[in-house]
């Protein structure tokens, strides 16, 4: 396990009572020591930079990784001056609106980076819900995608782990992730959501993944880093050019990300037994709504209503 984290990166907010601001410097080490992070520490040189990598610089990224989407990556001023929603910019332009020293869109670069063909399925279903709506507000099927977009993690595992998925499904959560710690070691999760990146840069108890489980054989564990990246994504995309709103809905669940086995710095028996942060399965009160359409990032990765 790696417990890495400084004491500076200990709880700063919580999920009820601030908004969660990002640092405001550009501070590396946080992208070299996190796990979450480590496909971004492995592919890309955040740690070498000495600032909040440049647009240009994030499109050289990309094009050393050999990417074949024809997208770019461009100042946000460009969607400010222009009349279009986000997803039909980048749809009709292939341009990716960036804002310059923002964590958040920086981990929405590297998300595009690490999984392009899923995020360019992300926004081809955003804009046919858009166009068949005649709407810009968020329909039930574009809320699921932005929570995936925004907060989902990955968990790659052989159909011999099965239990540990169910466990996690079931919010047994001290056997999943106390009795069984060592079997973290025999899973793979990826964090695809770029709003989890974000967070992780200083980490808050409710903040919460939306967990998507994809069963491999045991070749998946023998490839590179690089392969296995490419095996998700083409995964990824096929998930989101074919699930429903139903699908969606059935497959996503929650995840108490800091209880990953290394994931955070305070890992003792005391942090697994809080009930506020790793909540029992419990039914959704019947007609409570989940439609948080104009709610932030960080509303959106902080709750555990299934």
């Amino acid at each position: 396990m790696v417990n890495t984290f400084s004491d500076g990166l200990k709880t700063r907010v919580t999920a009820k009572n601030q908004r969660f601001i990002a640092p405001i410097a550009w501070e590396p080490h946080i992208v070299h020591s996190h796990p979450a992070y480590r496909p971004l520490d492995s592919l890309l040189p955040m740690y070498q930079q000495l600032q909040f990598p440049a647009v240009a610089t994030l499109n050289s990224w990309w094009g050393q990784l050999e990417s074949q989407i024809d997208y770019l990556f461009v100042d946000s001023s460009l969607l400010d001056s222009d009349s279009r929603y986000y997803e039909v910019f980048i749809a009709q332009t292939g341009q990716i609106p960036t804002r310059a020293h923002n964590w958040h869109d920086l981990f929405g670069a590297c998300s595009w980076m690490l999984y392009p063909r899923t995020k360019r399925a992300l926004n081809q279903r955003h804009l046919v819900e858009i166009e068949q709506s005649q709407s810009k507000q968020r329909s039930g099927l574009r809320h699921q995608l932005t929570l995936f977009d925004e907060c989902g993690v990955v968990l790659l595992y052989r159909q011999s782990e099965q239990w540990l998925v169910d466990m996690l499904r079931q919010h047994r959560w001290h056997e999943a992730f106390v009795l069984h710690a060592s079997c973290w070691d025999q899973l793979c999760p990826l964090v695809f959501g770029h709003a989890i990146w974000e967070m992780l840069t200083r980490p808050f108890i409710g903040l919460t993944a939306k967990l998507l489980p994809i069963m491999v054989d045991d070749s998946f564990f023998t490839l590179g880093l690089p392969a296995q990246l490419d095996f998700v994504d083409t995964q990824l995309c096929k998930q989101v050019d074919e699930f429903s709103l139903t699908d969606w809905r059935s497959q996503l669940s929650p995840l108490p990300i800091l209880g990953i086995p290394g994931w955070y710095p305070v890992q003792d028996p005391g942090f697994y037994q809080r009930t506020d942060y790793f909540r029992p399965k419990r039914d959704l009160i019947k007609g409570c709504s989940d439609d948080r359409d104009t709610a932030p990032a960080q509303s959106l990765c902080a709750g555990q209503k299934e």
